[in-house]
């Protein structure tokens, strides 16, 4: 029940009132994660009966929930300061872009298939499942492309130190390099999905409210029915 306290401070001015909306949103995701789990043992691994239906909800919601933080670190926080923020964004990925022109380890060419991303009309003309596929797919590529970057411009010795360029190579040029791409392209990610990202937000909450209903309505009648046949 500690999992619908995230919904709950929304209503309840005291609770709104403790802490922010990222920390409250993170123990909820904590708490949904941790929900399957504690199903699976509080069942012995035996997914029959209420117990199993309750698993595989609260399985849904769990995954569902991920996805959802996810999205939320996408768009702005207030709707309302959405034209701000991506005015923002473009200012900043400006400024990004020009610090990069000043740099001359790496070549325009290299750097562009970094930032490589969909048309704006490709995105606007996507499915739900396709804008949130794209944008999983650009940021898990990214660590990747990073570690190509670090590994073109650093001897053999730091590439074994930095685990094949994940890690920090100590060249102090590269990382700020390095460190200015990865910006730059999350922010043109954002710019390019903020709109798309916003929708998709949406969308996700009718999904994700209904299965969290049933598994509170299911663990209601579990515990109900438990007392009821004298197992308290």
């Amino acid at each position: 029940m500690i999992i619908f306290l995230y919904a709950f401070r929304k209503v309840v001015p005291w609770l709104g009132r403790i802490g922010t909306a990222k920390h409250w949103m993170d123990f909820h995701i904590i708490c949904g994660v941790s929900a399957p789990v504690i199903i699976a043992f509080h069942a012995s691994f035996k997914f029959n009966n209420i117990a199993g239906v309750a698993f595989w909800i609260m399985l849904a919601v769990a995954l569902s929930g991920i996805a959802g933080r996810y999205l939320y670190a996408q768009i702005p926080q207030s709707l309302n300061a959405a034209k701000t923020s991506f005015q923002e964004l473009e200012s900043n990925e400006d400024a990004l872009s020009e610090a990069l022109r000043h740099q001359s380890i790496y070549s325009e060419e290299k750097l562009a298939r970094i930032f490589a991303m969909p048309s704006a009309e490709q995105v606007r003309k996507s499915s739900t499942l396709g804008t949130l596929w794209t944008m999983i797919v650009l940021d898990t590529k990214r660590p990747f492309q990073i570690a190509a970057m670090r590994r073109e411009a650093s001897s053999f010795g730091r590439v074994v130190i930095s685990v094949g360029g994940l890690l920090s190579t100590g060249n102090h040029e590269v990382e700020r390099i390095v460190a200015l791409v990865r910006r730059k392209a999350s922010l043109s990610k954002r710019i390019l999905f903020l709109d798309r990202a916003e929708r998709v937000f949406h969308l996700w909450h009718v999904i994700h409210r209904p299965f969290s209903y049933a598994f509170a309505v299911l663990a209601l009648f579990h515990i109900v029915n438990a007392i009821r046949l004298g197992y308290f």
